[in-house]
């Protein structure tokens, strides 16, 4: 089986994208956090002396820094000692020593696995994160498709640039795979083993890799179902890889990657929650840093592994089109132009997706300030009783005379100055949303408005602009043209 370093990922794509370049794809090191929770694994892996070691596989041969070792004895943590009076009682003027053996622990488990190799998960934590054999023959691949193709020299030039392309598409996804197990097989079962003795159990594994094995099955079956059988193909006939052979794959793309758009609307959530374990948990870090060492990472970070699958998807269209761009052929060019429209089709529902999630979140984030819909003063204990159902203003409730798909979206807040009586001036806080616009009044003692005048419906809404620059907007709203006579429901906002 041969490598192949990885090629230039190139720019990203469309809103996903736009998305992680925000997040940077590194780890940063000084965001404030807290910490997150996982449930204990059950079950050690060393026996309580330390004196054998069970259960232990090795990664590749040779993975320890010599042959021949005898079995690595760990010690038991020092009993906390006594400080301060006369009788042993105080408090030490150093770390505490709690953390200190946690620590020694933590480097004692790491070095454990680096010369005897991680041990294996225990069934149900194996069934869900472990993902075949990564020394699968099915996934090695020739170094270069002219091996394949006996006659590659009497080819043209154009097909040949055809060849290399469609061997890019083939490579690529061999190494995204491998790297995608990087995440499951070192950092994952790696943190799941610690937390089996007791360490770095704070941290969810879930909520840092998500359905990445989803993801690593998915891609599986798209070798084996679509780009494999291509390959196996050209071995067996010594002819060039058809890309006409690859159009019913990429025309179910949708269907065969569905796991990337939970994947896509976690990533905000996971990406922080990285930070935040790197900033406040130095044991997370120590892992970390090892696991971006150890010879199986290929020199990859955390950060880079969490950006691989937004990567990888939004990279399929380029590869396609280069495809296309050295496909002469008009049979060719017809699939490849299918494929690229079924691949983009799905990138769209993703950023759809995201951009939903995203204004959901700022669509909760704008109700928590908004307080109780309050207009009337009630004049009794009975008054008030039956206006209490009326007096709520549920801002994540479906939009009425819309398709269940279109949500409420806040498009813009901000201070305004509004006319009370004649003379009188309010000063009030006007928040825009894609239906309906409320006027609130600031309150200082939280970050929160109270509605205080009825809530304005868009549909009667009209808004004129002013030749004066000075002033922002005149909004009024009006009844029904039948009931017009009858006065304004909403008066001048400037």
């Amino acid at each position: 089986m041969h490598a192949f370093d990885p090629p230039n990922e190139g720019r990203l794509q469309g809103l996903v994208a736009s998305r992680i370049e925000t997040y940077g794809g590194r780890l940063r090191t000084s965001t404030p956090s807290t910490p997150g929770s996982l449930y204990p694994r059950g079950g050690p892996v060393l026996d309580p002396s330390g004196r054998h070691l069970q259960g232990y596989v090795r990664f590749t041969k040779g993975s320890g820094p010599a042959r021949g070792l005898s079995p690595l004895r760990l010690r038991e943590p020092e009993p906390e000692k006594r400080h301060g009076g006369p009788f042993g009682v105080g408090t030490p003027h150093f770390p505490k020593l709690k953390e200190v053996t946690r620590a020694h622990e933590l480097e004692v488990r790491l070095h454990t696995f680096s010369m005897f190799g991680m041990p294996r998960l225990p069934p149900e934590d194996r069934r869900h994160w472990e993902i075949g054999d990564d020394g699968d023959s099915s996934l090695a691949i020739e170094k270069s498709w002219k091996e394949l193709v006996p006659g590659h020299k009497e080819m043209s030039r154009e097909l040949c640039h055809q060849q290399e392309a469609l061997w890019e598409l083939l490579t690529t996804e061999l190494i995204y795979v491998r790297k995608l197990k990087i995440m499951t097989d070192l950092l994952a079962a790696g943190l799941l083993n610690l937390q089996r003795v007791g360490l770095l159990t704070e941290v969810s594994a879930e909520t840092l890799f998500g359905n990445v094995p989803s993801l690593i099955r998915a891609h599986q079956s798209f070798w084996e179902e679509v780009l494999g059988p291509t390959l196996e193909e050209t071995r067996a006939s010594g002819q060039p890889l058809d890309p006409v052979s690859l159009q019913n794959g990429f025309l179910s793309f949708s269907q065969r990657f569905q796991p990337y758009v939970l994947y896509c609307l976690r990533v905000k959530q996971t990406m922080a929650y990285a930070w935040k374990q790197q900033d406040n948990n130095p044991l997370f870090h120590t892992f970390v840093q090892w696991c971006e060492k150890h010879k199986r990472s290929g020199r990859q970070t955390l950060g880079d592994l969490l950006i691989k699958p937004h990567q990888r998807i939004t990279k399929y269209p380029l590869l396609l089109q280069a495809v296309l761009k050295r496909s002469p052929e008009a049979r060719a060019r017809e699939a490849l132009t299918a494929m690229i429209a079924a691949v983009e089709s799905f990138l769209r529902h993703i950023n759809k997706q995201v951009r939903q999630g995203e204004e959901q979140e700022s669509l909760a984030a704008a109700a928590q300030r908004i307080g109780p819909y309050e207009v009337l003063e009630p004049s009794s204990e009975e008054v008030e009783k039956n206006l209490r159902p009326f007096s709520t203003l549920d801002l994540t409730a479906p939009v009425l005379g819309v398709a269940s798909g279109h949500t409420r979206q806040l498009l813009l807040e901000g201070p305004a100055r509004m006319k009370e009586g004649r003379e009188g001036k309010l000063d009030v806080y006007l928040f825009l949303f894609s239906d309906v616009l409320l006027v609130t009044k600031p309150l200082r003692r939280a970050d929160k408005a109270k509605v205080i005048r009825p809530p304005l419906m868009l549909e009667k809404l009209v808004c004129r602009p002013l030749r004066d620059p000075s002033m922002s907007f005149l909004g009024e709203t009006f009844p029904s043209p039948s009931h017009r006579g009858e006065g304004e429901v909403g008066k001048g906002i400037r």
